[in-house]
């Protein structure tokens, strides 16, 4: 699941952030002029999870709400109903109305790492994303690709490589785990949202 692979990420200290290399800035710069970033945004998601040692890949479903400077809303509804809430101070797993998974950036600076990651990743912030990895890619015409590989420090022990996929938007995340587990995440049916819902993030 997509929570395993965020949460995996979020327990792992970091012991600080490098600079981003001059080819990321460049590589930035030519993704952010294709992309749009509304305060809101709705989507749908479908996630298929490669496991070794399983024949079959573990697919689940669901949508998100991301606003921005507020946080990210993941609610899963195959194949069973949960919700992953991403702020600034915390990461927060709940199932049928009861907190599951709780963690605070007070007490694991963690945290706050990988929600700027996720923020990041969504708003196609790949200044940001150049703190945490070595950034290439190119762009051509509408679409973009980009090839993260972590920079030397612990992330690199549970995360081997991430390659992002897009146009306006973020369309596909990929995800390869030091384990050998290697996530897909699509995200279609993008759209601004007029009718924001802070309540989401309190």
């Amino acid at each position: 699941m997509k929570r395993r692979s965020l949460l995996m990420l979020a327990i792992v200290g970091w012991g600080g952030l490098a600079a981003a290399a001059p080819d990321a800035t460049d590589v930035a710069q030519k993704v952010r002029r294709r992309l749009k970033q509304p305060e809101w945004l709705r989507g749908e998601f479908v996630q298929t999870k490669k496991v070794p040692g399983f024949a079959k890949p573990l697919v689940s479903r669901g949508d998100f709400v991301l606003a921005r400077g507020l946080g990210v809303l993941w609610r899963t509804t195959q194949p069973f109903a949960s919700e992953l809430r991403l702020t600034r101070d915390e990461i927060r797993a709940t199932q049928g109305g009861q907190t599951a998974m709780k963690l605070e950036a007070s007490r694991e600076p963690a945290v706050r790492v990988i929600n700027t990651l996720m923020f990041s990743l969504l708003n196609g912030d790949v200044s940001s994303l150049g703190d945490l990895f070595d950034v290439s890619g190119e762009a051509q015409d509408e679409r973009w690709q980009l090839s993260l590989l972590p920079k030397p420090g612990p992330l690199r022990q549970v995360l081997q490589r991430v390659a992002l996929e897009g146009n306006s938007f973020v369309r596909r995340i990929q995800l390869f785990e030091a384990n050998g587990d290697e996530s897909v995440i699509q995200l279609d049916n993008l759209r601004p949202d007029v009718a924001p819902e802070p309540s989401l993030f309190q």
